[in-house]
């Protein structure tokens, strides 16, 4: 029995304390672990609120690992963040592979468009594909780094891709000959494929664990077990995969790549038949025909930047239906035409999406979904306004609950951040989900003596006068920079209230280094924020998955309670779903979802025992508004003040304190 072993490594006397010098023993941890070997052994669904400091992840690997090795069966752990699943792939799995001597096999698994493709590759470079000079860089850079990759990821790059460019030499799923292909020996996916599936333990994110659902598991091997963890998100990552979303950027991109009539660049430009100016001829009039189509659109709905619900069906006419289902028919009729298996392979893929483009195109315009929720978001740009087409599901318990939860006999859920009220109703509603055993594990940190939550009640409310409400707030962040001396995250519910602080904040810059989310890429951020003392400003991908244990990171304020916008147009679809069916929004769904948003900043500051510190939350909402006491409520049990003064007296105990172990 899986439960009964784990104690062997996770105990006082344990292999993991013999193997760690500074192991310690944590009843939650080890009491989470019996509970995954449970659901393994007796073969049920688990979900499990493990609070910070946990250890979850080792009370989840160590048992799946030994049933996985034991009956030779295949695990899938699926985190929501990057983080964790370097995480998991980097510190955790090979400490159990190389302290604990288990032997067993575990592979990341990336979708396929993450993978060079060494065939695109040489064809690109022979057909002179670029138009710029830092396209024809890269391109160069990427053939140099050919003989030094192991993986020949995109992760593996030194340097982040052009789009252009990775299109032209990374795997696409359509384009591959398989084992016809002369670089299918040495192809760096199906190596790793290789691996997956002789692999016990299988680390995806939640991506492509729902590109595999939606795909009737043709992404993944076989499996008879998952574990999500980061598991507050499965919802919105499952929406993502069970909708339509069509551009018409993406959709002149494809046009290009098949033929550009200004560079003469493209598919039909390196193929050399008496057929291909017909085909050309119709890429220009099925471009002109989306054209008309969108700029219809901006002329119904507007062409200033805006996200705009759709109530009823589009009564624009689809002029390019037509044109796109004559160019599908002629690339079919040119399949048989052309010499080369690999210009065959790209012209039946072209094809292929031209089928696409004309079955997602009606079904948006008709909205003929049962209970989906459609809309359509347009940008200004400098050379046309781009505009998106999009429907989603506005439920998607129940397709989770058919296509995952009833089909896996093993499935685990957990994070630091799942309940509300002490209890998982309401995210087991959401995603249908119905586990025969909870748990919940508090955190064994000591929060009264580690943290200190201020909430500060003078401050105008978020729905009051704007420029007052902003000018307010940024100058009580810049007096917490001030106190903490930097080392601050800074979390923000959109960007333009983030950028209004920051330009606020300026003055601070002489001191410290201000980092804002969106100006360099996140990983540089992190390393600049713990090289010197920093302020982070923030949005959405900084309030979870972010881990800056130790003195880099001594303050975290929250400038506003994380609601969902209620007009954005999948929140106002849900909230309205709701009221159909009598249960009021604001407290079953509003709330709740902002309170596991609210946990995840929270947890940005205590990230293990030695750390302290300061967590202020900006909105006096939290003591004016009845709800607030329903927040307070789900956040670990420490001090709250309301006066600044005891802010820096906890920071100046904390110097204090500093100086004495000196």
């Amino acid at each position: 029995m899986i439960e009964k072993e784990v104690g062997k490594y996770l105990d006082k006397d344990g292999f993991l304390s013999d193997a760690i010098e500074e192991f310690e023993r944590r009843p939650q941890q080890i009491a989470m672990a019996e509970a995954v070997g449970r659901a393994f052994d007796d073969k049920h669904h688990l979900i499990v609120e493990a609070g910070t400091g946990t250890g979850k992840s080792l009370a989840y690997l160590i048992p799946a690992i030994l049933w996985a090795v034991q009956h030779n069966k295949k695990v899938v752990v699926s985190t929501y963040s990057k983080a964790l699943q370097e995480q998991l792939l980097y510190h955790d799995i090979p400490l159990i592979h190389e302290k604990l001597k288990i032997p067993f096999r575990y592979a990341l698994c990336l979708g396929h468009e993450n993978y060079l493709s060494l065939r695109r590759l040489k064809r690109a470079s022979q057909a002179g594909l670029f138009a710029t000079v830092e396209e024809d860089e890269q391109m160069a850079a990427i053939f140099d780094w050919v003989g030094e990759t192991q993986n020949g990821t995109k992760g593996d790059l030194p340097f982040e891709p052009l789009p252009s460019v990775w299109e032209d030499v990374g795997r696409q799923k359509d384009l591959c000959l398989g084992k016809n292909c002369e670089t299918y020996s040495t192809c760096y996916y199906f190596k790793e494929r290789k691996r997956w599936f002789s692999a016990h333990l299988l680390i995806v994110n939640h991506h492509l664990f729902f590109a595999n659902v939606a795909s009737n598991g043709a992404v993944l091997p076989r499996f008879d077990a998952v574990i999500f963890d980061e598991a507050q998100n499965i919802e919105e990552s499952a929406t993502s995969f069970l909708g339509l979303k069509i551009s018409n950027s993406y959709l002149y991109y494809f046009l290009d790549r098949l033929y550009h009539s200004r560079t003469r660049k493209g598919l039909l430009s390196r193929i050399e038949h008496d057929y291909v100016l017909h085909l050309r001829n119709l890429v220009g009039v099925v471009r002109k025909a989306v054209e008309t189509f969108f700029t219809c659109i901006v002329e119904e709905y507007g062409g200033k930047d805006r996200v705009l619900r759709l109530y009823k069906p589009i009564a624009i006419d689809n002029s390019i239906y037509f044109p796109m289902k004559e160019l599908h028919e002629s690339l079919k009729n040119f399949e048989g035409m052309v010499q080369s298996e690999e210009d065959r392979v790209e012209i039946t893929s072209a094809a292929n999406r031209c089928i696409e483009f004309n079955n997602a195109i009606p079904a948006f315009l008709n909205q003929h979904l049962d209970e989906y929720v459609y809309w359509l978001e347009i940008t200004e740009k400098k050379r046309f306004n781009r505009v998106v087409l999009q429907g989603v599901p506005v439920n998607a318990a129940g397709e989770l609950q058919e296509q995952v939860f009833s089909k896996i006999d093993r499935v685990v859920l957990t994070s630091a951040t799942l309940t509300t009220h002490r209890g998982f109703e309401f995210i087991q509603e959401r995603i249908g989900f119905k586990p025969q055993e909870q748990s919940i594990l508090d955190s064994p940190f000591d929060y009264p003596s580690q943290a200190l939550l201020y909430i500060s009640g003078d401050l105008p409310e978020p729905s009051e006068e704007m420029e007052k409400y902003v000018s307010a707030m940024a100058r009580r962040c810049g007096e917490l920079v001030e106190i903490s001396q930097g080392r601050t995250f800074i979390l923000f519910t959109s960007y333009a209230l983030m950028d209004q602080v920051y330009d606020r904040l300026q003055h601070l810059s002489s001191k410290l280094s201000l980092l804002r989310q969106g100006e360099i890429p996140t990983g540089q951020m992190i390393r600049r924020f713990k090289e010197t003392p920093s302020v982070i400003f923030g949005t959405n991908s900084f309030w979870q998955g972010v881990d800056i244990p130790g003195d880099a990171l001594k303050s975290v304020i929250i400038t506003k309670l994380p609601f969902d916008v209620p007009s954005e147009p999948l929140t106002e679809a849900r909230i309205e779903d709701l009221h159909r069916r009598s249960i009021d929004p604001f407290s079953h769904y509003q709330i709740p979802r902002a309170i596991i948003q609210m946990k995840q900043g929270f947890g940005r500051l205590i990230r293990k025992q030695s750390d302290t510190g300061v967590v202020s939350i900006l909105d006096s909402r939290m003591i004016h508004r009845g709800y607030g006491k329903q927040f307070l409520d789900s956040l670990p049990s420490c001090e709250v003040v309301e006066d600044l003064v005891q802010v820096k007296n906890f920071f100046s105990k904390l110097e204090a304190k500093v100086l004495m172990e000196e």
